[in-house]
């Protein structure tokens, strides 16, 4: 019976595909190379770390991630629904080279383009931002000038209509509010 089933999948998955016409630049003859505009490659440099090296990033992988056990970052990413984590190794995927590279890959967040840049946006407006703890009043794409994205160990967003866990719930919280957390390597000003 099962295998039947997959049989079926599987026919129904070629019949889908078959449905869907697909094609590239490389199609048709509109986009071809100068014979010289190509250059083979036939070796690539590779650099391995050094011992050191690699000492040096496993120690700093054990202090970030006993940064982030004393902040409880783990415990709330275990046990919090609806909030959105991203963990030093998500982050270490995505290779930020600015914080709001690291908000772009947040679906709760949206980034609008502006005349002279973009700025991200929640899907109310508002935004309590934390760093190390500590609220911050800018928004997520201000802080590009104030933290390095490579001292940036982990990040947190709670999207509005809930309220975010401690150490994020004040006085002051509003649930209608996107809630963003970035823990840094560095204390940041």
């Amino acid at each position: 019976m099962s295998t039947i089933r997959a049989l079926q999948s599987g026919a129904m998955l070629l019949a889908l595909t078959a449905c869907f016409q697909t094609s590239s630049h490389f199609d048709t003859d509109a986009f071809v190379p100068d014979e010289g505009a190509l250059t083979p490659r036939d070796n690539v440099d590779l650099a391995l770390l050094t011992p050191d090296q690699m000492a040096a990033r496993v120690a700093r992988q054990v202090q970030d991630s006993a940064a982030l056990a004393t902040t409880g970052f783990a415990r709330r990413q275990a046990t919090v629904h609806g909030g959105y984590f991203i963990s030093p190794t998500k982050l270490a995927q995505m290779g930020p080279r600015t914080i709001s590279d690291i908000f772009r890959q947040v679906p709760v967040l949206v980034e609008s383009p502006i005349p002279i840049g973009s700025v991200m946006g929640g899907s109310q407006g508002c935004f309590i931002t934390y760093v190390n703890g500590l609220r911050r009043s800018r928004v997520p794409s201000e802080l590009d000038g104030f933290i390095p994205a490579h001292d940036v160990v982990a990040a947190e967003v709670y999207p509005p209509g809930q309220l975010p866990p401690a150490p994020f719930t004040r006085a002051s919280s509003q649930a209608n509010c996107t809630t963003v957390a970035l823990w840094t390597r560095s204390k940041a000003d």
